[in-house]
Formats: C-alpha cells, structure tokens, sequence
C-alpha cells in the first residue's frame, strides 16, 4: 500500500477526509488500490487482461472464420482500443469490441471514424447498445416493407410499360425517409414511452440518431398601411418526437453487431 499520508500531506488535506476516502476506496479496490492518485494494483490490470484476452480471442476468430489477414494498424487507433476495451466486463459489449476490433484489424476505414466508433463505443451502456440494435432490426423491416410496396406497384405498372422501371434494394432506400415515432416504437418494443425517451436523446448525443426536426415558415405584413411594404417573417423549428438514424448509426451498429 502506497504511503496515503504522505500523499495527504501534499495535497493539504484534512486527516477525516483522508480516513472517509481511504475507506472507501478500500470497499470499492479492496488490496487493489495502491494510491489515491488512481493508480491501479495488479489485481486490476489482471482483470484489464483477461478482458483484453477476451476481446482480441473473440476478433482472432472472427477474422479467422472470414478468412482475413489482419493489417497493420496505426498506433493513434490501437491504444485507445486496447485501452478503453480493457475496461469493459460485460459480455455483451465485449463481443461488440471484438466485432469493431475485427473491423479495424481488417479495413480501410478512415482514421477518424475509427477513433468515433472507439469513443462511441466507450461511453455507451449495455441498455443503450441493446436498444440501437432493436432499432437497427426495425429499421431493417421498414426497408424491407418499402421495397415490396415499390416492387408491388412496379409490378402493376408491367403490363402498361415496355420498359418498367426497377424497385430499389432495400439498402438504397434513404435513411431520411425510414423515420420513427417515439410512441409507436415505444409499442413496438413494449417499452415505456418515457424511459425510451430519454434512452433515445442518450444515442441521439451519441450521434448515432437524429431528431427528426420540422421547419415551418410563415410571412406576413408588418401592418395595414398599403405602402408599407414591410414583411415580417417568422421561422419555427420544433421537435416533434420523430427520429432517423445517422449514417454514422447504421454503419456503426453494422460493424458491432455480431452476425
């Protein structure tokens, strides 16, 4: 155990808040704390370990099953990944690392939009992940629904045309016009509307949704006077609870999800 008083003593602390902090660091690290600074013990950087080992055994396969050569990768990308991967327990996110972690070892990608899905992936929690791939799933089914209405009304249109025109691929169809309601999908997913609310502004700062925002312009005279010819014109922009998925969204999701 690191001398605590000699650290206290520099910082000019108190003796009781040294013992309050102390306590509880001890409950939360146990042996495994070595300073109040956040230096962490053996114990911890095991458990770091096993979750690295974890991760990269799980993208190893990966590659592996895909037949793909993992390429080199730039340092500025791969220390956030080992680093920010070492902390995650829970398995659910640690296949999501060994998915994205299979990604950058294999693509060409550019840099940036690694380190994104690196921070993305960082910050956002179990419920929220699992939540984004419900959508992603849904968002799959309204593409779905949006090339058999086409492919239907193309189909009627054979008889009438020599050369009738083709449906798009599902995957063509703009993520602009497949936009969710919060209500329905709140009944879609049988969640409460409140908590998906709030869940939904969570992958909106995320960047990986957007609100969906309707403008609305009106004009008018400024007064009675016919010589004025002064126009007052007000702008109001609202939201009305609908959102989309960002390209940034669809492909990160995409990437993470396991097949």
């Amino acid at each position: 155990m690191a001398d605590i008083e000699k650290i206290i003593d520099n910082l000019n602390l108190p003796k009781q808040i040294l013992d309050k902090s102390e306590a509880l660091l001890k409950t939360l690290f146990g042996p495994s704390f070595d300073e109040l600074g956040g230096m962490i013990s053996d114990s911890v950087r095991l458990r770091r370990f096993k979750n690295q080992i974890k991760i990269f055994s799980k993208a190893q396969q990966i590659l592996k099953d895909k037949n793909i050569d993992p390429k080199k990768v730039s340092l500025k990308v791969l220390a956030p990944l080992i680093e920010y991967s070492s902390y995650e327990e829970e398995e659910t996110l640690q296949d999501k690392w060994a998915n994205l972690t299979a990604h950058i070892l294999s693509s060409d990608t550019e840099t940036i939009f690694k380190h994104n899905c690196i921070s993305v992936l960082n910050k956002i929690s179990t419920e929220d992940a699992i939540l984004i791939d419900q959508l992603h799933e849904l968002l799959i089914e309204k593409r779905l629904a949006k090339h058999k209405k086409q492919a239907a009304s193309f189909q009627r249109q054979m008889k009438f045309l020599d050369n009738p025109p083709k449906p798009k691929e599902p995957e063509e169809f703009s993520l602009d016009t497949l936009v969710f309601s919060i209500g329905m999908t709140a009944k879609e997913l049988e969640l409460p509307q409140l908590s998906l609310s709030i869940n939904i502004s969570n992958l909106v700062t995320l960047g990986l949704l957007k609100w969906e925002t309707d403008v609305e312009v009106s004009a008018e005279k400024s007064s009675e006077d016919p010589e004025d010819t002064d126009i007052d014109v007000s702008v109001d922009v609202y939201n009305n609870d609908d959102f989309i998925f960002t390209h940034f969204g669809d492909k990160f999701v995409k990437i993470c999800k396991s097949k």
